[in-house]
């Protein structure tokens, strides 16, 4: 799979989502098992297999917000071309270059909010993901974000865990 580059999204599909995000709190994450990750922001929605008690089913975010849940995946079922099994809403993360080695194929990854910079890099390319989704096979491309975010940034992250693996 190479990159691929769907069709902008219009912002007004955002605002909803937006709306609530103002609403409530996106934990913050010092990921110790995603080496060189800064403490950052986010929350995994749909399903997820428990990094500590290896049971497979709904996030502990998505029992939370089920609103925002109903909201991210309305969206993704609109707009993402294959199916996906789990949401990561991610708030001004700035990510080192990685592989998703876990998930099962393609992602898709869209940014909104107001912010300049913070492209994505997917081997070696560079991506405006602002409002535009891009398809490409995060476990096996190496994929980062440049270090120049300006304001406030959300990004959804859609993808299928591969069966065996972790959140």
């Amino acid at each position: 799979m190479d990159i691929e580059f769907l069709d902008k999204i219009e912002p007004d599909e955002f605002r909803a989502l937006y709306d609530m995000l103002k609403t409530i709190r996106i934990p913050m994450c010092g990921d110790k098992t995603r080496r060189g990750f800064p403490p950052h922001k986010k929350m995994c929605l749909g399903i997820i297999r428990g990094r500590w008690n290896g049971i497979v089913g709904l996030s502990a975010d998505s029992m939370k917000y089920p609103d925002l849940l109903d909201e991210v995946v309305r969206i993704g079922d609109k707009y993402c071309p294959f199916n996906f099994t789990s949401i990561h809403l991610n708030h001004n993360v700035i990510c080192p270059p990685h592989k998703d080695s876990k998930n099962a194929g393609a992602s898709m990854i869209v940014s909104f909010g107001e912010y300049e910079g913070c492209k994505l890099v997917v081997e070696g390319n560079v991506c405006d993901t602002y409002l535009r989704p891009v398809l490409f096979n995060g476990s096996k491309m190496e994929h980062y974000n440049t270090n120049d975010l300006i304001g406030n940034k959300y990004s959804l992250v859609y993808y299928a865990k591969d069966r065996g693996c972790n959140s």
